[in-house]
């Protein structure tokens, strides 16, 4: 048998892991090595914590955001402990691997993945004083509760994945707005895409007309060969979205697939340079994807001594303070009803996002749980592998 040394030694793995120094196709690649995929990977004893007291949160660049935990901080004295990860496979990886976190911010389609690996718990109302302010739709979504009506996610956050592009380059897509321009070979090396299986796979099959929710073998390979016809049109396929509004500004790019925050952006752009009409938000004839995101508590924190505080930091992502801050600098819709006093329909409407929430996350393709999660996250790895 031939021998080879292995992209990492078992420690090194390990630690980097819990660390966030590894991104998930990282891990993938030093596992795959191994002759093992992600599920194989055995709950340690590691952590990565910098305070034995302080509560550790897991969540998406960005939302370590001072202005989210403001409520907390001057309860507790200081802010939470924070970890960062770029999508919830990767994320839910590393909890496996054994790092200590309290809270974390998957979204509502990898709650019952996540419940079923024992990674969460559900929540006292008790300790929530935010929780009558959130909408009802938000926290009566599948999944979202246990048989006994206890919540397992806590909402945060909602709303699209779309196309962002430049209507000035691309003038004909304005009124034939279409996920595939993501796929018009003539802008060969214009083209972007975040880079997020719930996003970037799911996109294909919307494109497609597949139902990427529940698909059997044949259809999972066939959004697959999608993808991969899709690959070496594009010039940026990344989780930093900064970069990618930044590269439509430049007209490095004409379209990539976008979140609503991007389009905040672009809007604030067009009002500074006086260029109204030139970032266009689509409306897929295919159908958008929608999305809900929140947090979870983790059934570790009543051994740590971290549950209470664990609580609070929840509720202070839920205050209408904190909301507010979100919808109207960040660009997203959110949880609390009290949040959107003083926002108008126009400012919704400008950056795609709509009320009432229950018939914008019905007018598209909703990401909920999906059948074959694990398998299309390998498949999802090994086209991008190839790039």
């Amino acid at each position: 048998m031939d021998k080879f040394k292995p992209l990492m030694e078992a420690h090194e793995f390990h630690d980097k892991l819990l660390e966030g120094r590894l991104t998930r196709r990282q891990a993938h690649a030093v596992l795959a090595s191994a002759g093992v995929g992600t599920a194989a990977m055995a709950t340690g004893a590691g952590s990565a914590r910098a305070d034995g007291t302080n509560v550790m949160m897991l969540t998406w660049g960005g939302y370590d955001d001072p202005a989210f935990a403001s409520e907390y901080a001057a309860e507790f004295g200081s802010p939470p402990s924070y970890s960062l990860f770029a999508d919830q496979a990767e994320a839910l990886a590393k909890i496996r691997a054994g790092f200590d976190a309290d809270v974390a911010f998957p979204c509502i389609s990898k709650i019952q993945t996540w419940n079923d690996a024992g990674v969460i718990a559900p929540m006292d109302l008790s300790m929530l004083s935010h929780w009558d302010e959130l909408l009802p739709a938000l926290t009566t979504l599948p999944t979202a509760n246990t048989p006994d009506g206890a919540p397992l996610f806590a909402p945060i956050d909602w709303g699209q994945t779309s196309v962002l592009f430049r209507a000035d380059l691309a003038p004909e897509y304005v009124d034939n707005q279409t996920w595939g321009i993501l796929w018009d070979e003539k802008y060969a090396g214009r083209l972007g895409a975040i880079e997020a299986v719930e996003d970037h796979y799911n996109i294909a099959a919307i494109y497609m007309g597949i139902d990427f929710l529940d698909m059997n073998q044949e259809e999972i390979q066939l959004v697959g060969d999608k993808l991969r016809e899709q690959i070496p049109l594009l010039r940026m396929v990344t989780g930093d979205t900064t970069s990618l509004t930044q590269a439509l500004f430049s007209g490095e790019l004409i379209a990539t697939s976008a979140w609503n925050g991007m389009m905040l952006t672009a809007s604030q752009e067009m009002e500074q340079q006086g260029t109204q009409g030139q970032y266009v938000w689509m409306k897929p004839k295919e159908g958008a994807l929608t999305w809900v995101c929140g947090l979870t508590i983790s059934p570790t924190t009543k051994d740590r001594g971290t549950w209470e505080q664990a609580h609070a930091l929840i509720n202070a992502y839920l205050a209408a303070d904190s909301q507010n801050y979100e919808l109207t600098n960040w660009g997203y819709g959110v949880a609390n009803a009290k949040a959107y006093d003083g926002v108008s329909e126009e400012y919704l409407t400008s950056i795609g996002l709509g009320l009432p929430v229950e018939d914008f996350l019905a007018d598209g393709a909703f990401s909920a749980h999906q059948q074959h999660y694990g398998e299309i996250v390998n498949l999802y790895d090994e086209i991008l592998a190839g790039m």
